[in-house]
């Protein structure tokens, strides 16, 4: 019970330590979003003003995901078989846009998970 709830072992075969944080927005300009991702890990952390913000361990970088996408990462986080798969590298993620008219922000950016 306490060993699968409370473990803080390394999840991930990733070392990401050195990898650059970016955001969506900078990989879909380098890479446009055809491309997809080889997800090498997730993780989530409490951000400003203890807000949980979702990351993305993809290309070699942390991509910092937009909030909408938290609970995507938890559920991830959540599973052993899809922590396995993301070890094995059967997992991608797509990047994909929508346009922002409520709130005026113009192109905003998101994604999927995609088996590979």
């Amino acid at each position: 019970m306490f060993n699968e709830d409370f473990k803080h072992g390394k999840t991930f075969t990733v070392n990401s330590d050195n990898f650059p944080f970016v955001n969506l927005k900078e990989i879909a300009e380098e890479n446009g979003t055809e491309k997809v991702l080889k997800v090498q890990g997730a993780f989530t952390f409490e951000g400003k003003r203890g807000k949980k913000r979702p990351v993305l361990i993809a290309d070699s970088h942390k991509i910092n995901l937009p909030d909408h996408m938290l609970k995507d990462i938890e559920k991830l986080l959540s599973k052993d078989d899809y922590i396995q798969a993301v070890n094995e590298g059967k997992c991608g993620f797509q990047i994909t846009t929508y346009e922002d008219t409520e709130y005026g922000n113009g192109t905003c950016y998101s994604g999927i998970f995609v088996d590979i």
